[in-house]
């Protein structure tokens, strides 16, 4: 185990590092930070936590997307990277689904996360359509809306996990999930829509995102149902 506040102070390190960046630089090296962030924090994940397989998977396709950043522009690479995060998402959810396997929920429960997901398209089809005509090519609709369903299948996925265990385990995972899903909405507001200024929101979710999976792998996942919140 590392020191009680290692990953705290490299967290905030980093933070003021890629926040001075983006202020100070361009977006290549930007991306370059952002890289070198995400394997800052991969090579804790290793370091400490190497049996957590579906992690480090989840973590290389996301190491791979940021690669892949630095050709964003290009349709082709373009689409790889929403590939590699989709990938990423899924995993995450695999990680933590064997303890979702025998979640109750109720009637009323299915039909809210039924209407949440559907506002949640509707949102989604909103914002691909704001696209500007200079980034369009072939397939990258269909993309989004997977991309889209798959950030709305991880925040299910970590909501329901938050209810049904309620503890410090399911809350960092939780905060990772948003976190990731927070970054990707300001990311598409500052590169899709010309919004510089969304780059500073997208690089702090970003890094508490992918520091709080770390910080997830650290626990034993030993815990148990909270019978209140089992059903929810």
């Amino acid at each position: 185990m590392y020191p009680k506040y290692f990953l705290s102070i490299v967290v905030s390190l980093l933070l003021v590092a890629n926040c001075y960046i983006i202020f100070e630089y361009d977006q290549e090296l930007s991306r370059w930070a952002r890289l070198v962030t995400t394997s800052i924090l991969f090579a804790i994940l290793l370091w400490k936590y190497s049996g957590r397989k579906r992690l480090i998977a989840a973590f290389s396709f996301l190491l791979i997307a940021d690669v892949l950043l630095f050709f964003y522009e290009d349709p082709v690479i373009n689409s790889a990277t929403f590939v590699m995060r989709i990938a990423g998402y899924l995993t995450l959810v695999m990680a933590v689904a064997p303890e979702l396997r025998n979640l109750q929920t109720s009637l009323f429960q299915k039909v809210l996360f039924l209407v949440v997901f559907s506002l949640n398209i509707g949102m989604l089809y909103m914002l691909v359509d704001m696209v500007p005509d200079k980034f369009y090519y072939p397939y990258l609709n269909k993309l989004f809306y997977v991309y889209g369903t798959a950030m709305i299948i991880l925040v299910i996925a970590a909501i329901s996990y938050s209810n049904r265990y309620s503890d410090s385990t399911s809350f960092f995972f939780t905060a990772g999930a948003l976190g990731l899903v927070f970054s990707d909405i300001t990311s598409f507001i500052a590169y899709y829509l010309d919004f510089s200024e969304f780059y500073f929101p997208d690089r702090i979710f970003y890094i508490i995102g992918i520091a709080s999976i770390v910080k997830f792998a650290s626990f034993n996942r030993s815990h148990e149902a909270v019978t209140e919140l089992e059903s929810l």
